[in-house]
């Protein structure tokens, strides 16, 4: 699933009105008058799904500042997972901060390795949509 499709079936699902945005450089990939959205698209199953810290800071921030939620969603082989962070922010940062070793880019091809600060959040935080 790509973020396209993520987004034709949040719409479908939801009755949202998201659109991805065209600016390259964007903190997220979509918004529509409630809320902006990050996706993650992983080709396999975590039990835990993990958000980056500055990802998570970042776009509650530019919530906050659109007066919108921010949605965090995460595709993988077994469903869709939807973590609204402004409602859970509490509970997400209450808890635990990893230090992991990530790829710089979430092009793969690239085999350069940063460590990275996350989160893991609990499928039990999310809306879900099995496949």
């Amino acid at each position: 699933m790509d973020e396209k499709l993520t987004i034709d079936l949040i719409n479908k699902e939801f009755k949202t009105d998201l659109a991805l945005v065209n600016y390259e450089f964007c903190d997220y990939d979509a918004e529509d008058k409630n809320y902006i959205v990050e996706v993650k698209n992983r080709k396999e199953f975590y039990k835990e799904k993990l958000i980056e810290c500055i990802k998570l800071f970042k776009n509650f921030q530019n919530s906050q500042i659109k007066n919108k939620d921010f949605l965090y969603i995460v595709t993988d082989e077994q469903g869709v997972y939807i973590f609204n962070i402004s409602k859970k922010i509490d509970t997400i940062i209450s808890s635990k901060i990893y230090k992991t070793l990530q790829p710089e880019t979430t092009e793969f091809y690239k085999t350069k390795k940063i460590i990275k600060y996350v989160y893991f959040l609990d499928v039990k935080l999310s809306k879900q949509i099995k496949l």
